[in-house]
């Protein structure tokens, strides 16, 4: 077996291997489409008609009442409804997607929230190895099957990240369109004050603020206390549905109402998790934006947030990719055990479609985490270093 891995570079079995894995996903999409998801492109429906509606009728997505029977009016066959919890910034993504036919509209916002994630990831470098790992990663494939928005929020995390320590205006820029998604900007108080980059913080909130003051021109000044009253309504859904939903979330509050424990049991060691996370990042990110620190803040950001879908992992594949790149970079081996590890995470991802694994997913993720937090640092710029050729993977 040696004499067998001796015989050909570590380019050629990474190729092997990914070519094996974009096989599987290749198989994964077929079974995928035959199954004939209802309604047609799975959750993107929604996303298609909070664009058509909001055009026509701005603020009042937040009656669910009237959106859901503007649904059922674009397709009698949809079981249910899509409600639409999201801030009123979210309407200005989806908008334009309700301008076109819904096939069309799935291809423009997969390709494009995939091409930013890409960007934001890798930049120029996207044309390598890694850039087709992240294409074939099942974290991607998850996004994509479902039509979700995991990848227009990686792309955003990640590349305010990436963008810190070199252009930190348009990393608060970033930042300030990621509130979208608020679970995933908890610890960006914590990153930033640890940079000590005021130019990043005055960038974030002035670009939150401007989304706040657009929207409210667009769509009428009480659209934002429609999102705010009706926030509660929305919880009490979620809750109402949690036990159809835990098993799609990889976060600690899930895994814990999955195994029958108290609720507030949940809470505390969710809080507890995200202090951990937090003063670890401080720790790491206080010493320099390095690619260790932007890969820990990456994942603390999915396992500080308490409400998560399997479908924003996405995050954690960047994560992954940009500190093994570093790691060879600088002539590191990575361990089997560790590329293990990423693989039992990736394979769990896809296990919860359709399986209950109660905090399966939150473990292997934190334990990822704390791999990379006790790990030797890496250089933050490697135009300065010389790169072993042995183990350059890029195209």
């Amino acid at each position: 077996m040696d004499s067998l891995l001796a015989r050909y570079p570590m380019r050629t079995w990474v190729l092997f291997g990914l070519l094996i894995l974009g096989l599987y996903d290749m198989a994964y999409i077929i079974q995928w489409a035959m199954r004939s998801p209802q309604p047609p492109f799975g959750d993107f429906f929604g996303f298609w008609s909070f664009g058509r509606f909001g055009k026509d009728f701005g603020g009042l997505i937040y009656d669910p009442v009237a959106l859901a029977a503007y649904q059922h009016k674009l397709d009698p066959t949809v079981a249910g409804s899509f409600p639409f919890p999201y801030p009123p910034t979210f309407l200005l993504a989806v908008i334009p997607l309700g301008l076109l036919p819904l096939p069309v509209a799935y291809l423009a916002w997969i390709s494009t929230t995939f091409a930013a994630y890409l960007l934001a990831t890798l930049g120029r470098t996207w044309r390598s190895i890694y850039g087709l790992g992240l294409l074939v990663a099942p974290t991607s494939v998850l996004t994509i099957t479902s039509g979700q928005n995991g990848l227009l929020s990686a792309a955003l995390l990640v590349g305010g990240l990436n963008s810190l320590k070199t252009t930190p205006l348009l990393a608060g820029v970033l930042f300030g369109l990621l509130t979208y998604k608020p679970q995933f900007v908890f610890l960006l108080p914590v990153i930033l004050l640890a940079c000590r980059n005021v130019v990043a913080m005055v960038a974030f909130v002035c670009t939150a603020g401007a989304s706040i003051l657009a929207t409210s021109l667009m769509f009428g000044w009480s659209v934002w206390p429609r999102w705010i009253a009706g926030f509660p309504a929305y919880q009490h859904l979620l809750h109402a549905n949690q036990s159809r939903l835990d098993h799609f979330m990889p976060t600690i509050l899930a895994g814990i109402h999955m195994l029958g424990v108290p609720a507030v049991a949940g809470y505390v060691l969710q809080i507890t998790v995200a202090c951990v996370v937090a003063a670890l990042c401080w720790r790491v990110l206080c010493q320099g934006i390095t690619d260790r620190a932007i890969a820990m803040s990456i994942i603390g950001s999915l396992l500080a947030a308490p409400y998560a879908m399997v479908y924003d992992t996405p995050m954690i594949a960047s994560a992954v990719v940009l500190y093994w790149r570093a790691r060879i970079r600088d002539g590191h081996a990575t361990g089997i055990w560790e590329v293990t590890l990423v693989i039992a995470t990736f394979a769990c991802f896809l296990d919860m479609v359709s399986a209950s694994l109660p905090l399966l997913a939150p473990l292997l993720i934190l334990t990822i985490f704390m791999v990379i937090a006790t790990s030797s640092d890496t250089r933050t710029s490697p135009r300065s270093q010389k790169r072993p050729p042995q183990v350059e993977l890029e195209a």
